[in-house]
């Protein structure tokens, strides 16, 4: 694949920064020759380096440069030591003491050092998950050979004070650490601290001997542990101790029937990363819930598995057994109004929950003719509960019935559908919105985006920003949402490149969003001081942004005359087209943020699933609903190409795939630039398409013609159209 930026784009943007290059050249010579001829007070108090000392007596009798020196010593320059000595300088004394200590208190400075990076290396593993990145973070730090153990012992006493889903995401790390980059002695040392610490941990952590116990014996059967290390570590342990308590758990982990499947499995379903494997625990959290009824163990299994933003899909898989089991109804309105209630599950995924599976029922009830009449009485039932406002049941009832509610997302009454209409006015009002100016929105918006940050429901931020009607302030909130991510950890960064998509362009325009960014860039300088790699955190925004079609390649050669000479907002644009330029570009700034994003090979194989339901429902808005949730507009060029070699497949299909590409390039969902290179890739290999399907050319040739007649063929591919 070649670069994201063509030939072109990279031409005019060497040329801008070449431009700005010369006009800074230009502008430095002037200082450069005032350095050189200035005459300021201390223009002569250069020293010529030639020049001899005075010959003054130094302190202790020593003599200066250039003369005898200090007669009657054995050693020069040393000042005795012994406080009876008539020459003796407590000073001389003190430094000598300090010197002596000097490389234990530098030694002491560079592990607390370590340990401050490797702190910071296990919370960022534990927010996104990506092995690899701690894994090469933990290579550039060094030191693994002498200070591995810290490492261990830091990533164990992090994740004992958290869920099942770090700790096994702990024991995972280890395991694909261990003898690459974590020495093995390294990895006992750090373990034996832990024992050794035991005591202190039970302060914290009560049941830290449990705990450790199943981590030890994990690491026996995960290889990384020798079994006779617990003998080893526990020898002469007194009756009754801790020690004694760890030694007898880890013996009887490792000595009951399967313990190697029992340990693989001692931290639950595992780090439960996966979106398709969250969902299996949900349903299997529902299941059990139904056989017992029991919400607090239904409420302590959702908070096990510490996913605040995915709540919405526990409502709707609850909502869905509401449908399919009417005698089960009352059971899940009853689960999710106590959630509610102790705010388990809080009134935006609720809300979120509820109308996803509107939205989606006129798809359900090609399959089930009954679906609308079902959700209406799970409707009835949250309603008679008070689960639901009566204008919010009344909004999704429209929307199950394929009313406007189904536009809501972009505009300002989706906020009803959410239940927040009149709080986000309430929001404005209070905060004196719509006359009190910049500072009011701000403070607006910096509230919204915190709880955008712990709900992750973009249709709230958007219709808090049309409530406060501020469009002229659009382009500080672009600013304020990438500033505020990049203070946070990689989940918010990654949530704030795919607000800034969701957003654009019928919340925040395009004019609106180069003003944000240009802001961005010409206060690089300021956002330094804080934050020390704001550099290199810009340029990712600005290629993720520029990747996922928020902003035009273009923007980085014409911003430049807007930023300030010298300034390092120069620099992020320079980084920003490097990176731009290189090899798979797309893919590396579509998972800049390590977001546990999908892989290429399960986009392709739900983008084929999206297309086989289509060749059966017919339904283009399914497509384009997938198209949105995979949040990957430079890599939709993949549907395109399948979509017509899947015509080739089943010539009968032609018509309805042109069809489905016409209404995607149409209402914009397919850039017209992603729709001509999925063409041309379909062209590049039609000479090993026609060996399938030898009427490929044909029927591609016809294609083509189509879109011209039909005005949706991109410019890039008349010239091909033509000459076929």
């Amino acid at each position: 694949m070649t670069s994201f930026l063509t030939e072109a784009q990279r031409a005019a943007l060497d040329a801008a920064l070449a431009e700005r290059q010369q006009l800074a050249a230009k502008g430095g010579k002037g200082s450069a020759h005032h350095h050189a001829t200035s005459t300021g007070p201390h223009a002569g108090d250069r020293k010529y380096k030639g020049s001899k000392g005075s010959g003054a007596t130094k302190k202790g009798g020593a003599g200066g440069k250039f003369t005898w020196g200090r007669m009657l010593e054995g050693e020069i320059g040393v000042s005795p030591l012994d406080k009876n000595d008539p020459n003796y300088d407590s000073d001389e004394d003190r430094a000598v003491t300090m010197a002596a200590r000097e490389p234990h208190n530098r030694l002491r400075e560079e592990v607390a050092a370590y340990k401050q990076e490797i702190t910071a290396i296990v919370e960022e593993y534990f927010s996104s998950g990506d092995v690899s990145n701690a894994a090469d973070s933990l290579s550039e730090l060094g030191a693994t050979e002498t200070m591995g153990h810290y490492f261990v012992k830091r990533l164990i006493t992090l994740a004992l004070d958290r869920k099942d889903k770090e700790r096994e995401m702990a024991s995972s790390l280890l395991s694909n650490l261990y003898a690459e980059v974590l020495p093995g002695d390294q990895v006992q040392k750090g373990f034996a601290k832990l024992v050794e610490s035991l005591d202190d941990l039970r302060l914290d952590v009560p049941d830290a001997v449990e705990l450790l116990s199943l981590f030890i014996a994990r690491g026996v059967v995960d290889d990384i542990l020798p079994p006779a290390c617990i003998t080893k570590w526990s020898s002469g342990a007194p009756e009754g101790s801790s020690l004694a308590a760890l030694k007898a758990r880890c013996e009887l982990h490792l000595a009951a029937r399967h313990s190697a499947e029992r340990m693989l499995r001692c931290w639950g379903s595992g780090a439960g990363q996966s979106h398709a494997e969250t969902k299996e625990r949900i349903a299997k959290l529902l299941e059990e819930y139904l056989d017992s009824l029991d919400v607090s163990e239904a409420s302590r299994c959702l908070r096990g598995l510490s996913v605040p933003f995915f709540h919405h899909e526990l409502v709707k898989q609850a909502i869905h057994i509401g449908m399919e089991q009417p005698n089960q109804v009352d059971n899940v309105i009853n689960l999710l109004k106590k959630m509610s209630d102790t705010n388990e599950v809080n009134t935006s995924q609720l809300s979120r929950g509820f109308q996803r599976v509107a939205n989606n029922l006129p798809d359900t009830t090609l399959d089930n003719p009954a679906a609308h009449e079902q959700f209406t009485r799970v409707l009835d039932a949250a309603a008679a509960a008070s689960l639901l406002e009566a204008d919010a049941v009344a909004d999704l009832r429209r929307a199950a019935a394929g009313g406007p509610a189904e536009q809501r997302p972009i505009s300002a009454a989706s906020a009803t559908s959410n239940g927040l209409a009149a709080a986000a006015a309430a929001a404005a009002a209070a905060n004196g919105v719509g006359g009190a100016g910049v500072p009011a929105f701000k403070l607006a918006m910096t509230s919204a985006l915190k709880e955008y940050f712990n709900s992750a429901d973009t249709s709230e931020v958007a219709a808090r920003l049309l409530e406060l009607d501020e469009p002229g302030l659009h382009p500080l909130f672009v600013k304020q949402v990438v500033t505020l991510a990049m203070d946070r950890r990689d989940r918010e960064r990654e949530m704030a490149s795919g607000l800034l998509s969701s957003l654009h362009p019928q919340v925040i325009t395009p004019d609106q969003m180069v003003s944000g960014f240009t802001r961005l860039l010409a206060s690089a300088d300021d956002l330094v001081l804080d934050i020390p790699d704001a550099v290199h955190l810009l340029s990712l925004f600005l290629g993720r942004a520029i990747v996922d079609e928020v902003l035009a390649p273009a923007f980085l050669a014409n911003c430049l005359p807007s930023l300030p000479d010298g300034g390092l907002g120069i620099t992020v644009v320079q980084a920003t087209g490097a990176m731009l330029s290189q090899r798979h570009a797309a893919e590396r700034l579509q998972t800049c943020w390590h977001g546990g994003g999908l892989s290429l090979e399960d986009v392709r194989k739900q983008m084929r699933d999206a297309l086989d339901e289509f060749m059966v429902a017919g339904s283009s808005t399914e497509v384009a609903a997938v198209l949105q949730d995979l949040g990957l507009p430079h890599f939709h060029h993949e549907l395109v190409k399948a979509a017509v070699e899947l015509s080739f497949e089943h010539p009968d299909k032609s018509q309805q795939f042109a069809a489905l590409l016409r209404q995607l390039s149409e209402t914009g969902v397919i850039s017209s630039t992603q729709l001509a290179q999925g063409l041309k890739r379909v062209q590049d290999r039609l000479a090993d398409e026609a060996l399938d399907a030898p009427a490929a050319p044909a029927a591609f040739a016809k294609l083509l013609e189509q879109a011209g007649n039909e005005g949706w063929l991109p410019p890039e591919m008349s010239a091909a159209s033509a000459g076929q």
